[in-house]
């Protein structure tokens, strides 16, 4: 009888533990089985490391072919592509850079099942496309998740790896005859196919697929959404976010056999040893990852970018647009108040006078008319209104609150360099977000504009002192992942304010952002902070502007009339081919 009660009492306690551990997640995918790993403090099942394609170094991807019986290990982060990233936060999570590295990882409720069918974000990392990768904490879609779950609107998240710098993005001629030049997004479109094929295993929902990306992520998607001519992006995916980036980002390199590129291209050969040989291309394939790494890293930006192929880039993308050749995919676009801050402080943040602030112009644009030069600096007069930058201007630079709290902080700040970076900031992704509202709109598909218009920080310096703070590029990260704020952001991103305005704006652009991904509509969830965000007219152009403020603890958040700076960010469209070209140079 005892050993009956005991026999009873065993199985009760097994019982007990199964009801009270979740079970191991798995996912049946067309190769093989995965399995992953529970995260019981989102409850939330996690899938790791999972390649979707081959990358044989300087060659297109290759799709995966191998399948296996049994289940294969997706419990951690594996390889990342060799970037300019921040060691110590990919070894933190158990990842390692290599070449290896076309994985993806996904991220979904606990619970999901194959009929769960629920929407999937797509998160495609920024990094100038020469760093970042997909297991950056800074974009940790853990929180946007619960939220989703909370509103009743479950999705899954994925975050992709794909090849960066030379090894993505390489140029000269022998990369562009063979047709290697944009590796990058093609391994972007790889796993976008991937996702296609095998995301009903894991619960998603093949058709509702939502790509989102920040600076170099987001131009990206520009791209995904333009490849081949505008052509079958909407057989993959249905929208886009894209923040402080576009494919209408002007760039003087816009071919791989650009000069510049070139010569970057013979650094690269001279470092492997390779300058002599037949085939250079097929040298720097067997040439040392770590050399190559270094030679390629003194090349200027955006000398390893995506670049004008005649395939998966066929023109221009700012004349794409304009011709109207875009994939039927809605999206969501916008901008930080103060973009350029973060690169003119890298740049000239010492600019005393109109003459130097036009040196610094010429100099980034060569071979650009003096007259083209003057008529930007016009457009941007030193005392402009509100926008361009967060905090007014004073008439006395040297009483600028700004400046001062600089320099508090021994940091340079002259009396042209709001000036520049609003040029600077518009150039690199103001006008490319006007520019695709408005000819989505123009084509007739939805796209929904927005504008940050929060400063995070306390003081206008981002924390250690590298990089100046307002609403400058990379600054809405944690505002736009709603994490809390004592949430460790590594890097130059502050953390959201810890008071009330802050963190209800937070969640609100989260919630939008979660209904835009559920139905393709940023109104499908009713928020009562935020009004009804217009679609983009060309008639009536419009933004939400996205604000919170610290000093009184109010949410302002507001319709606008997109017509803040217009005359500047119209010169960046008229002298789109004098820029683009770096003057009299042709391909």
């Amino acid at each position: 009888m005892v050993l009956l009660v005991s026999l009873v009492l065993f199985l009760f306690t097994l019982l007990a533990r199964a009801a009270c551990s979740p079970t191991v997640p798995t996912a049946r995918t067309l190769n093989g089985t995965y399995e992953g790993r529970h995260l019981p403090e989102f409850g939330q099942d996690l899938f790791l490391g999972i390649p979707y394609a081959l990358g044989p170094r300087l060659r297109n991807p290759v799709p995966l072919t191998e399948s296996w019986t049994g289940v294969r290990d997706a419990t951690r982060y594996t390889i990342a592509c060799y970037a300019d990233s921040y060691k110590g936060v990919l070894e933190a999570v158990g990842a390692t850079l290599g070449e290896d590295c076309l994985n993806l990882n996904i991220v979904r409720p606990a619970g999901t099942t194959p009929s769960s069918k629920l929407p999937v974000v797509v998160w495609i990392h920024g990094g100038s496309f020469t760093g970042g990768s997909g297991v950056d904490g800074n974009t940790n879609t853990s929180y946007v998740i619960r939220d989703s779950v909370e509103n009743g609107t479950p999705i899954i998240a994925i975050t992709i790896n794909y090849r960066l710098g030379f090894f993505g993005f390489p140029g000269g001629y022998q990369a562009a005859a063979e047709g290697v030049t944009n590796l990058g997004l093609k391994d972007q479109r790889q796993a976008l196919h991937w996702i296609k094929e095998n995301i009903a295993a894991f619960g998603g929902d093949p058709s509702k697929v939502t790509l989102w990306g920040q600076s170099a992520g987001a131009i990206s998607i520009g791209h995904q959404i333009l490849a081949y001519g505008g052509k079958g992006a909407e057989e993959l995916f249905r929208g886009g976010i894209l923040v402080s980036g576009s494919a209408g980002f002007i760039t003087n390199m816009l071919f791989p056999t650009h000069p510049n590129i070139l010569k970057s291209y013979n650094d690269v050969l001279n470092a492997t040893g390779c300058a002599d040989a037949d085939h250079t291309l097929d040298c720097i394939r067997e040439a040392p990852a770590e050399v190559i790494l270094g030679a390629a890293r003194s090349a200027p930006v955006p000398a390893w970018w995506p670049s004008i192929d005649g395939d998966f880039i066929q023109k221009p993308p700012t004349w794409q647009m304009l011709e109207g050749d875009i994939a039927p995919v809605s999206v969501i676009v916008g901008a930080n108040n103060d973009e350029g801050l973060l690169s003119v402080n890298s740049i000239a943040p010492g600019l005393e006078t109109e003459a130097e602030a036009a040196f610094v112009l010429q100099a980034s644009f060569p071979v650009a008319r003096p007259s083209t030069i003057q008529e930007l600096l016009a457009a941007y007069p030193v005392n402009g209104p509100n926008p361009p930058y967060s905090l007014p201007v004073s008439p006395d630079p040297a009483n600028d609150v700004f400046c001062a709290a600089l320099r508090d902080a021994n940091m340079t700040c002259g009396a042209q360099y709001r000036r520049v970076a609003a040029i600077f900031g518009d150039y690199a992704q103001v006008s490319g977000r006007r520019l695709t509202a408005r000819e989505w709109a123009r084509a007739g598909i939805p796209a929904y504009s927005y504008r940050f218009d929060t400063n995070p920080t306390d003081i206008p310096i981002v924390k250690n002192a590298l990089a100046p703070g307002f609403s400058t590029h990379s600054s809405e990260y944690s505002y736009f992942f709603n994490f809390p704020p004592d949430y460790y952001m590594h890097g130059l991103n502050p953390p959201v304010r810890n008071v009330s305005s802050h963190l209800t704006l937070s969640r609100n652009i989260v919630d939008k952002f979660i209904a835009y991904i559920a139905t393709g509509d940023p109104n499908s969830f009713k928020v009562p902070e935020v009004p009804e965000w217009p679609q983009y007219s060309v008639s009536e152009p419009a933004n939400m502007a996205f604000n919170a403020t610290f000093a009184d603890n109010t949410i302002y958040t507001r319709v606008e009339a997109d017509t803040w700076r217009e005359e500047g960010l119209e010169l960046w469209n008229k002298y789109a081919v004098e820029l683009s070209f770096n003057g009299n140079w042709r391909p």
